[in-house]
């Protein structure tokens, strides 16, 4: 009898606070994710295995190039998995431009426990393919 293989979903974060990171990492892995942090944009550009990542969580406000900046960036090398923006700026327009950026959702810090889960869920299971649905 075969046992059919769960898929571990990959998720990145960047984001340049050592708390944010180490709580995403806690709380994703605890949800079933197998998340890798990085403090900035060099450090996920500089990964060697971008395409194995099937989510990316970036916060706008990074030292150096914002997360607007880097997603262009990973866009910019041929990577087309979703994206959800964070961050705790608080701006009308922010929603927007992060869409117009290529983000597929934004939530806003501090994130609700499951805010953060229920959105990666979201991008990463279309309603008609998720589980239990």
């Amino acid at each position: 009898m075969l046992i059919p293989v769960r898929h571990i979903h990959r998720i990145a974060v960047v984001d340049d606070s050592l708390a944010v990171r180490d709580s995403l990492k806690l709380l994703l892995g605890i949800h079933g994710y197998d998340v890798e942090a990085f403090s900035g944009s060099a450090g996920l550009l500089a990964s060697s295995g971008l395409g194995a990542f099937d989510c990316f969580v970036i916060d706008l406000k990074l030292g150096g190039p914002d997360g607007m900046h880097l997603l262009s960036s990973v866009r910019a090398r041929g990577f087309l998995q979703p994206a959800i923006l964070i961050s705790g700026w608080e701006a009308e327009s922010l929603e927007r431009l992060a869409a117009k950026a290529g983000f597929a959702s934004y939530v806003r810090k501090p994130m609700m426990m499951t805010s953060i889960v229920d959105e990666i869920r979201r991008v990463l299971w279309p309603r008609e393919n998720r589980p239990g649905d």
